[in-house]
């Protein structure tokens, strides 16, 4: 098993990503809203933000202060290439330069939270 994750910083994207995974048979997943450290630092007032002077930080949309993280767990019988590809096929529309990441994880197990028996 894999964990996928997605830090969506363009939201637009978020309910067809969502709808993909429906339509792959992934059964859920969960949505956290997230911040990157250049987001937090840049809307800073009175931070130093000449570290974040970059070509990549200056593509950055910082108006939009939160992106959303998407993760989900990947069962083995699941071809994740498949899935990675999907995702990347659906954000390849955008204009913007950045639009966000996605990485995996080897999951070693799944251990549900419940409580006992009476």
């Amino acid at each position: 098993m894999e964990a996928l994750f997605i830090v969506l910083n363009d939201l637009s994207y978020m309910d067809k990503i969502l709808d993909k995974f429906l339509e792959l048979k992934i059964k859920g997943a969960t949505i956290i809203n997230s911040q990157g450290m250049a987001s937090a630092i840049i809307n800073q007032e009175g931070s130093g933000t000449a570290i974040f002077s970059g070509p990549f930080y200056r593509s950055l949309d910082v108006d939009q202060k939160y992106s959303k993280t998407i993760f989900t767990v990947i069962p083995d019988t699941f071809d994740i290439a498949h899935i990675v590809s999907e995702v990347r096929t659906i954000v390849e529309q955008s204009n913007r330069q950045v639009i966000g990441f996605m990485f995996t994880m080897p999951v070693s197990g799944i251990y549900p939270l419940k409580p006992k028996a009476k």
